[in-house]
């Protein structure tokens, strides 16, 4: 994996170069002015923050990944797997939730994981309060169906939900979820 962020400058000269306007300062990393902000790109601007190849980039920080939201996280959003756990200090200092998650909910770009659109979604829905959450869900439906080819049915979302029928908050998830492929319908 390349660090869009250049190795030999210090955190002093890429902050400057960020004011000279050379790089854009995304995530925990900059990139140069000429790197498209595509997935891969904004994914790779937060490599710098994950050393540990089970941290999974995910909420807000994943939708932005994805594209559905311009403005990068203040913090960094992950997640581990209750089955690779990694050292309490180590998910303290990177305020990494412990999941349920299966493999097919983890996609990896250049080696880095992140939930996958689905997955983010469903964590969207069940977890996040933010006042943009009904554009977020929104625009996390557009890409879904742009990227698969088909709209996002209820169906699926029913289903995604199914996988853990235990898990914190699903009725919301589903009543917002609902709430938005109702609205998108309407357009």
């Amino acid at each position: 994996m390349l660090s869009a962020t250049p190795d030999h400058l210090t955190e002093t000269e890429l902050q400057a170069a960020a004011l000279d306007g050379e790089l854009h300062p995304l995530g925990a990393g900059y990139l140069p002015i000429d790197v498209p902000l595509d997935p891969r790109a904004r994914l790779t601007a937060l490599s710098p923050a994950l050393r540990d190849g089970r941290v999974i980039v995910a909420a807000r920080c994943a939708a932005w990944v994805w594209g559905w939201t311009e403005a990068s996280c203040p913090v960094l959003c992950c997640c581990v797997s209750s089955l690779h756990r990694i050292p309490s200090t180590a998910r303290r200092a990177l305020a990494a939730r412990e999941v349920v998650i299966d493999p097919d909910e983890v996609a990896r770009l250049d080696g880095i994981a992140i939930t996958t659109r689905l997955r983010t979604l469903i964590d969207l829905a069940r977890h996040d309060d933010g006042s943009d959450l009904p554009q977020l869900l929104a625009a996390a439906v557009r890409d879904s169906t742009a990227v698969a080819g088909t709209g996002l049915s209820g169906d699926q979302i029913d289903a995604a939900l199914a996988r853990r029928p235990a898990a914190a908050h699903s009725r919301r998830a589903r009543v917002r979820l609902r709430h938005v492929l109702d609205e998108l319908s309407r357009c």
